[in-house]
């Protein structure tokens, strides 16, 4: 029995949200649906100022349907898809989100208002995998699919019935569309708004059927993003934007050498500058994992006066371990750490006996690959707000891992989950950089100490130096074929520091200690080939610079290596690369389709003008599949990268103008890799600052394109939103190879 049966009250929000029930399908969508007549019923409770019938779905008298987002969108539409889902069923979610709900429920999803909830740390809106509340991996639509198609058809049967009750006909006799409950027989029809009072008396359904995929209106459908005309127009809200009284704006200036301490500030020029208002030390927190570094920030009325203020600051820096590190010599020591006896290795994946192969083999390769430090390098940089008052503290930004924002309430303020609020913003990308915990630390060490609202704004060359990058990493890779040119045997070493997953919950209780971030592309569930004898192991190897997040985290180099090696077996054993590859794929269909499909559109097995050629990669990730071919050309007496031809399969396509916008960026981020993607610390300095000297791909960069979405598993929905770069290094690399006979091992790769 609900608490409303019991005591005839109406609940507030946050009862509500603590309200559960299973249903049959044993998805829990967080019910609070009490028992309850029909409002017309004299007895019956007093009208609901709204129906949510779940943590998801809320419709307003007005007819109005809300969808309340528990994911951070980063610009990539997960909104839109997941609101399409419950439309189906219901019709609600983000671009992704919105098509889920949408779907069930019958409504438009550009029609649905997303919203955040009140309470990020409702327990149903926990990550399944990581524990923590958290939007990355690209695992949104994949994980909450189901789910919120759930929401979406619970809502509506719920409507349906209380449509039902007011004709006095039978639920099964009504059906939906568009917003509106009707009665064919009859011709009679209301609006969701108009059923609010009744349905949210109504006791929750023991099954609901959701809709047969051939009776879909917008999943696999949706072909354009909410918001985009406000984005275009400069008229959308970004965290930039916030506004509040006796705001100060903050810039930090952080520590020029990796690890530096701080021993003094002078802030007295600083503080002369009109508008400055305070300068303040701000502590590091080497006891948090992931936690800020030291540095100083200089508060102001205005970014341009902090910036100013900044400029004149006189700061003395602790030497530090690091002084002496240099990037460059990074490849050396990570390929020690192969062969110490200290050093910590896990295995990935091991079948069969590799190293009693290497006698036998009629050839014999081994191959280093090695990739720099990148920057992620949002379009929007970090910008958060935050003002703690009457023991509380409140967010405003785009604040992708919450979880972190309570850790740094807690750790830095003493403040509890309770008193804690997160104003939730889309930002302008991420790219694991908003996965980060300094800024959020940062940020609430100075609204404790000022009590007044601050907002912290990196600027580029801040982002460029807040030391979170992605690691430089080395794979030694090697590989035995016999006689006949068959692969017989396969090892790899894949060495880098443990990822930013030891930043999670139960990460260090794991009995196989794996690191999951760091050997994406090398386990069982997303290796592609399968010879007789395979090791593939992951070696710790820490070098003290702080690493974070990153778009595709591992599979970047692992794929790089493990693609470009596969090419180099398959010539070293007269083969061609494609066939080579599908001969050592077992029982894996689906990868094999975009493999062969890929080939023939790029035109594979055709004649090639000369100065011409094709270089193919392929990788398995986030459930789904993915194929590339490069497509390279002698210009002037150099190569240019002329097309990239990419087949992808994500099994159900939620929202195919999504999936291939995230593929064509996704491409783009895999050319930055190829060709541009270089960090460099000298001395402990990080030598570039900006885009002048850190050079990304622009559009001007990019090739033709041709990018087809498969319908590859109707079912279930996989990730895409890291998908489309892994394997565009090494198709390029692997082109490069064919076109020139010179093969490249570390990238950035030269064109000549």
């Amino acid at each position: 029995m609900s608490l409303l049966e019991d005591s005839g009250a109406e609940l507030p929000r946050r009862v509500f949200l603590k309200q559960a029930v299973t249903v049959a399908s044993g998805l829990a969508i967080a019910l609070y649906l009490p028992s309850g007549m029909a409002a017309t019923d004299p007895k019956a409770p007093a009208p609901a100022s709204e129906f949510e019938p779940n943590a998801w779905v809320r419709v307003l008298p007005d007819g109005t349907v809300k969808l309340v987002v528990h994911k951070h969108d980063s610009a990539t539409g997960t909104h839109t898809a997941l609101a399409a889902g419950a439309v189906e069923e219901f019709a609600l979610f983000g671009e992704d989100e919105a098509a889920c709900v949408a779907e069930e429920l019958d409504v438009n999803p550009m029609t649905v208002q997303v919203i955040t909830p009140e309470d990020p740390f409702f327990e149903t809106y926990i990550h399944p995998i990581w524990k923590v509340f958290s939007t990355g991996g690209s695992t949104s639509v994949s994980l909450e699919y189901d789910r919120l198609r759930m929401a979406g058809a619970t809502a509506r049967a719920l409507l349906i019935t209380a449509a039902a009750r007011q004709w006095k006909v039978s639920p099964d006799s009504c059906s939906t569309e568009e917003g509106r409950v009707v009665h064919p027989a009859t011709k009679r029809s209301l609006g969701y708004g108009e059923l609010v009072g009744v349905a949210a008396h109504l006791p929750a359904p023991d099954k609901v059927t959701l809709k047969d995929p051939s009776q879909f209106k917008y999943i696999g459908k949706l072909r354009h993003k909410r918001d985009a005309a406000a984005k275009v127009c400069g008229q959308f809200r970004y965290s930039i934007d916030v506004q509040l009284p006796g705001m100060l704006v903050a810039v930090i200036q952080r520590a020029p050498v990796v690890g530096a301490k701080v021993v003094s500030v002078g802030s007295a020029a600083a503080l002369r500058v009109p508008g400055v208002r305070k300068v303040i030390a701000i502590p590091g927190r080497p006891d948090v994992l992931g936690g800020n570094l030291e540095g100083v920030a200089v508060l102001a009325d205005t970014y341009w006066a902090a910036q100013e203020g900044r400029k004149l600051l006189e700061i003395q820096w602790s030497d530090s371990v690091l002084a002496g590190f240099d990037s460059d010599q990074l490849f050396s020591a990570q390929a020690k750490a192969i062969g110490d006896p200290q050093s910590q290795v896990v295995n990935a994946m091991t079948t069969g006996d590799v190293a009693g192969q290497w006698a036998g083999a009629a050839q014999l390769l081994e191959a280093d690959y090695t990739m720099p430090y990148k920057v992620q390098n949002p379009l929007e940089p970090i910008c958060i707000t935050a003002q703690v008052k009457d023991k509380a503290i409140t967010y405003w930004g785009g604040v992708q891992v919450p979880s972190s924002a309570l850790e740094a309430a807690r750790t830095v303020c003493g403040i509890d989950q309770a008193n804690v609020t997160i104003h939730e913003l889309v930002s302008g990308g991420s790219f694991g950089a908003r996965e980060a915990k300094y800024w959020l630390f940062e940020v609430a060490y100075l609204a404790q100490k000022t009590a007044v609202p601050v907002k912290l704004l990196n600027s580029r060359e801040d982002e460029m130096h807040a030391l979170f990058y992605h690691p430089a990493t080395l794979n030694r890779i090697k590989g035995a074929l016999d006689a006949q040119g068959n692969l017989t045997a396969l090892q790899l070493h894949a060495v880098s520091p443990a990822s930013p997953e030891q930043w999670e919950p139960g990460y260090f209780q794991r009995p196989d200690h794996m690191d999951y971030s760091t050997t994406e592309a090398i386990t069982a569930w997303d290796f592609a080939y399968r010879p007789p004898h395979l090791q593939l192991n992951w070696v710790k190897h820490e070098s003290n610079v702080p690493s974070g997040w990153y778009r595709s985290v591992s599979f970047i180099p692992n794929v790089f290596a493990v693609e470009s090696f596969m090419d180099e077996l398959a010539h070293a054993a007269g083969a061609d690369p494609l066939a080579f590859r599908l001969a050592n794929m077992q029982e894996r269909p689906r990868h094999v389709a975009v493999l062969k499909q890929a080939a023939e559109r790029a035109g594979w097995d055709q004649p090639l003008p000369p100065g011409t050629a094709l270089g193919i990669a392929t990788n398995q990730g986030y459930t789904s599949f993915i194929a590339v071919v490069a497509r390279v050309t002698t210009v002037d007496g150099k190569a240019r990268v002329e097309k990239l031809t990419c087949v992808v399969d994500c099994g159900l396509a939620v929202s195919p103008g999504g999936v291939e916008e995230q593929i064509y960026g996704g491409l783009m981020w895999g050319l930055g890799h190829a060709l541009f993607d270089k960090l460099d610390i000298k001395q402990g300095r990080v030598v570039q600052s900006n885009f002048h000297d850190y050079r990304v791909a622009r559009m001007s960069d990019m090739p033709a394109t041709d990018i087809v979405v498969l319908d590859g598993e109707p079912s279930k929905p996989g990730g895409v939103g890291e998908l489309g770069s892994p394997s565009v290094v090494p198709a390029i690399a692997n082109a490069l190879f064919a076109l020139t006979g010179v093969r490249q091992r570390s990238t950035p790769l030269s064109l000549g």
